[in-house]
């Protein structure tokens, strides 16, 4: 019942927009009819609509009566007007935030759960019962009796639930408990003199209890008037109808025609949105249209607020709107959050260096360098925990110790001199890396080990201190991460004041607090008034512009689709006397907010955009139905979902192309550019002769020379670029080749490019190893056999006929257990359970490898006489071979075991693990078209370090069932035909031939043939594999063609035309 008698001036209803505006300049006129300096306060549905309100009234555009100005003209909401008229009522409690909301609802559920049970920890769970809590908060006692009448299960628990939040908040006031207390104050009338005349301006769905105090509050005051904005779509209308009965404010007549779009867009997708309104907006500017008249709304933030921020800054558009960013992803935000959540992370070390790297962090008051210790940490092979982390870093710094010595004891030079200098500093870096990880590890740990909410922030503000600085250091920093700084210290604030309704809070449900507070958003995108305006169309009522732009008009959207709550559903609301909003009336909220929008500009530039779906994920939309109320308007007839595509009236826009090209105006200065080559380029002018070619000069250069049957640059002929200091000769000097570097040329001219020219290779995550890799794997069963036949030989090698004994099989065990931990000390064998199985496989393949060592020697009369043979990669006996064209080159390599036999022949074996079905083919071609050069170069190595005249050699492949040797004997034909594979890929290195051979597509690994194991497969050229066949043919490729061997009747004719000339 209203208390007070005092009479609302007037109470009149407008449309939204313009005759809004109009109708608030001449009730402030009025009211100000005494003076300019007589107090007016205007309640505004937001703080948005009080800005732009202010900035309108005071740009002098709507002058009433010669009246202008907002001089004592205050803006306010009614929840703000309602703090102000109860400030002194309710000193004794405070009021309710979220984080004591959110700390009353776990209190609860902590308690006892009852059907939430299992979620109970959930956060999502936490998130549905604190808005429970807020909206039976405005119910009153009367209204939660019909509730609990209604006897469903949902009724019921709704309730009680709410009461238990409630008696956890006792000492604390919600918006209901002020509205009242504001209203039921007896001196309202004195409180608000001060306010001068009121006008509630644009009313909107209010609390029961809000509208009661704004009901009370106009006719308490001095003076008041009511300007009601209305869509003229009734339904629409109704909540701000309803709202207005709630403060007892009659409703009043009034025809408005329900504004509709003057034009509508139809694009491809939310970005080709976007890109059109960038075109159109500057076509207003070039009509004079100003900037901040013009306003762009969505229905929903995602994905438009991150594309509108991208395209209108390539644009060089000024807007001004939410930030797509949210507080958590501050730096202060990220940092806080990822230092706190590495114990339930067990402190991975990518979890660990993406907190190194996510800011400037600080230690030891000079800054970190997160480059180099990911790079140390990684060579260390840190996985996870904080005790790997100590272990592994202690372990690289006893390596590199002993590098150190080793290279102190020896010849000092220059380089040896750099070398040191190096390693010392990883050293340095190490012991740094390592004090920083314990430091971080005991501030996380305090914060963990704290028991109260103020003792945990405390730590938690420490910590966030100490990593990266108090605030007098950012001054350096972005104005708006300054901000965010002191925002995150004042979450923390908020935060330890819960001490009294949860004492206890574990580290989990800190964090989930702490989360909470910072899921808000960063700031504001621009300052408002400054360019372009956009938002969601429901914070957009109010506004009064020259142009809009309402984009994603698609079902689904606009409007969003209606989802019953379960927690509580319609038929709950339903029986709440009216005081609670049914989840299906919500739908006329979003109706009234776009009409609204469309309403706050002008007949002629209300524009409408419908995303006919996304290419992302292929969905296709529906046109939503108020875009098809402005079809049917436009048509002059009801126009269907189905009807919508066939509509002239529709500017449809085909694609990215299409839009740029009939755009009147270029939505940036990019698009601008790429028209222009377009059009010319159409206009029959060659795109290079253009005079932007030097911007898409390269590009086009580089798509046209791929699609062409010659072998360009693009495609890696670097012929023109060859030179001393770029593509040194292989073999000259120092630079000896391995075999395996020229085999990868012979494998992928482009993969050699990459892994040696450019000197380009993929990083290696140790945590992220869920096994052993192949490679190395491999490497462990090298350094294993090698240790093992070395040990050998130093005791005494077995005699061909003498089987590997009990002691010795021992033996080899052991050494491949040492092996085992010294890979597991760096991080490289996986997951432990997956590795336990791989080391008891790898302990099963020595085993049969020492059988099959012993048949070897047996059948062959051979006896090991040397491992790892040097050639040249330590020492300087390197392979020299001479090519049939007179040049030399030089090779290098290690042999992984030499024996000799009683006929005094040597046999080289290379070690291989894996099936090894590649060298099936080497009866056909011991070379493979040059990819299996190894055993070649070791088997004139060998011959050189052994003096022998005669060798054989072979690939064991030790994890191979069945025949596990595969090779050949060393002949006279076979050096010759190793001569010319070495000349054409030495020919190829030097000539800059670096070709892609991607093989052909294969369709199960979803790749070529020859990349699927490649490193570069995912940088390299898409469609490599029709280029390869493109250029099959160019003259400069001819040097690959001598890596096949010769048919036998082509070898036959060349063998007789060597004779013939001779």
């Amino acid at each position: 019942m209203c208390t007070f008698t005092g009479v609302i001036e007037s109470v009149k209803a407008v449309a939204y927009g313009r005759a809004a505006s109009e109708a608030l300049a001449a009730a402030v006129a009025s009211a100000k009819a005494a003076g300019p300096l007589v107090p007016v306060t205007v309640v505004v549905p937001s703080n948005f609509v009080g800005l732009s309100a202010r900035r309108l009234l005071g740009s002098g555009a709507l002058e009433h009566g010669g009246k202008r100005g907002v001089a004592n003209v205050s803006f306010v909401t009614p929840f703000r007007l309602a703090e102000m008229a109860a400030a002194d009522l309710l000193l004794e409690q405070q009021p309710i935030t979220n984080p004591v909301l959110g700390a009353a609802v776990r209190q609860v559920l902590a308690e006892d759960p009852d059907v939430y049970r299992p979620v109970a920890q959930h956060e999502a769970t936490e998130a549905a019962l604190a808005a429970l809590f807020a909206e039976l908060s405005n119910v009153d006692e009367a209204g939660l009796e019909s509730i609990s009448e209604e006897g469903s299960t949902a009724a019921l628990l709704a309730v009680k639930f709410y009461r238990r939040i409630a008696a956890q908040l006792d000492g604390f006031h919600t918006e209901h408990d002020l509205a009242t207390a504001a209203a039921d104050r007896p001196d309202l009338a004195d409180r608000l003199r001060s306010f001068g005349h009121l006008i509630w301006y644009l009313p909107a769905p209010v609390t029961p209890a809000i509208g009661r105090f704004i009901g009370e509050a106009l006719r308490a005051a001095t003076s008041s008037s009511v300007i009601v904005g209305v869509s003229g779509a009734p339904r629409a209308d109704e909540p701000t109808w309803r709202a207005c009965e709630a403060a007892l404010v009659e409703r009043h007549a009034l025809s408005v025609p329900v504004a509709h779009g003057d034009s509508i867009i139809s694009v491809t997708d939310a970005a080709e949105e976007i890109r059109e309104v960038c075109s159109r907006v500057i076509g207003l500017v070039a009509d004079g249209v100003r900037l901040d008249r013009i306003g762009v709304f969505f229905p929903a933030p995602d994905p438009y607020v991150r594309i509108i921020e991208q395209q209108f800054g390539a644009a060089g558009i000024p807007a001004n709107g939410p930030d797509p960013q949210r507080l958590a992803d501050s730096v202060a935000g990220r940092t806080l959050l990822g230092g706190l959540a590495l114990s339930e992370q067990r402190w991975r070390r990518d979890r660990v260096m993406s907190v190194i790297s996510g800011g400037p962090l600080r230690f030891d008051g000079a800054s970190v360098r997160p480059g180099d210790w990911d790079q140390l940490s990684r060579d260390a092979g840190v996985v996870i925990d904080h005790a790997d982390w100590r272990r592994k870093i202690e372990y690289d710094e006893q390596r590199t110790a002993e590098r150190i010595a080793k290279l102190e004891g020896g010849a000092q030079s220059g380089s040896v001199a750099y070398q040191l200098q190096r390693l010392n500093d990883r050293v340095a870096d190490g012991k740094r890396l390592m004090a920083f990880v314990d430091g971080l590890h005991a501030m996380v740990r305090a914060v963990e080990q704290a028991d109260t909410w103020p003792t945990k922030c405390a730590a938690a503000t420490a910590l966030l201190q100490s990593l990266l600085g108090e605030e007098r250091q950012h001054t350096s920093w972005p104005d708006h991460e300054q901000e965010s700084f002191a925002r995150v210290e004042d979450a923390l604030v908020r935060l330890a004041a819960l001490d009294a309704i949860e004492p206890t809070p574990s580290h989990g449900v800190f964090q989930r607090a702490l989360r909470t507070e910072l899921d808000v958003a960063r700031g504001r995108h621009g300052r408002f008034g400054e360019g372009v305006v956009f938002g969601p169309i429901g914070t957009a009522i109010g506004y009064d512009l020259d142009a809009v732009f309402v984009v994603g008009c698609s079902e689904g959207l606009l409007p969003m689709p209606r989802r019953d709550d379960a927690i509580l559903p319609d038929a709950v609301r339903t029986k709440s006397l009216d005081q609670l909003e049914s989840r299906a009336e919500r739908l006329h909220h979003q109706h009234r907010a776009f009409l609204a929008v469309l309403a706050a500009a002008p007949v002629g530039r209300r524009i409408l955009s419908f995303p006919r779906g996304d290419l992302r994920s292929n969905r296709r939309a529906l046109p939503s139905r108020w875009l098809l109320d402005t079809a049917s308007a436009l048509a002059g007839r009801v126009v269907h979902a189905t009807d919508f595509g066939e509509l002239e009236l529709v500017d449809t826009v085909g694609s990215f192309a299409s839009g740029i090209t009939a755009a009147a105006h270029a939505g940036s200065l990019d698009e601008r550019d790429l028209v222009a080559v377009g059009n010319d380029a159409a206009a029959g002018i060659a795109i290079l002769d253009h005079e932007l070619a030097v911007l898409v000069g390269n590009g086009w250069n580089m798509q046209t020379a791929r699609a062409s049957s010659d072998f360009t640059e693009f495609d890696g002929n670097l012929s023109a670029r060859v030179g001393a200091e770029v593509f040194p000769l292989p073999g000259i000097g120092d630079r000896a080749l391995s075999p395996s570097r020229l085999e990868t040329w012979a494998s992928c001219g482009f993969r050699y490019f990459l892994n040696y020219v450019l000197e380009v290779s993929d990083r290696d995550d140790p945590e992220r190893t869920d096994e052993i890799s192949a490679l190395d794997r491999g490497s462990l069963i090298h350094s294993t056999l090698e240790q093992f036949i070395g040990e050998a030989l130093r005791d005494g090698a077995p005699s061909p006929q003498q089987a590997w004994s009990p002691e010795a099989r021992a033996r080899l065990h052991v050494i491949a257990d040492d092996q085992c931990l010294e890979y597991e000390s760096t991080g490289r064998t996986g997951r432990r359970v997956s590795w336990r199985v791989r080391r008891d496989d790898l302990h099963d393949l020595l085993d049969a490898f020492l059988l099959a060592d012993n048949e070897f020697r047996s059948s062959h009369l051979a006896t090991p006489v040397d491992v790892e043979l040097d050639l040249g990669v330590r020492s300087g006996d390197v392979v020299p071979i001479t090519l049939p064209d007179g040049s030399s080159i030089t090779l290098r390599g290690m042999i992984d075991r030499v024996d000799t036999t009683a006929d005094g022949r040597v046999l080289v074996n290379d070690y291989k693990s894996g099936k090894g079905k590649k060298y099936d083919g080497l009866d056909d071609d011991p070379f493979i078209d040059g990819t299996t050069l190894q055993l070649g170069m070791y088997a004139e190595g060998a011959m050189q370090a052994t003096g022998k005249s005669e060798a054989a050699a072979h690939y064991w492949l030790v994890e191979r069932d069945g025949e596990q040797r595969l090779g050949y004997a060393w002949t006279d034909e076979k050096r010759e035909r190793f001569h010319e594979v070495l000349t054409a890929i030495t020919s190829g290195i030097a000539n800059g031939v670096f070709a892609a051979s991607p093989g052909e597509w294969d369709s199960w690994r979803l790749t070529n043939a020859n990349c699927g194991y490649c490193d570069f497969d995912s940088v390299c050229v898409r469609d490599r594999g029709d280029h390869a066949e493109a250029k099959a043919n160019a003259p400069e490729l001819a040097v690959r063609v001598a890596l096949s061997p010769k048919p036998e009747a082509d070898r036959d004719a060349d063998r007789e035309l060597d004779g013939d000339v001779s």
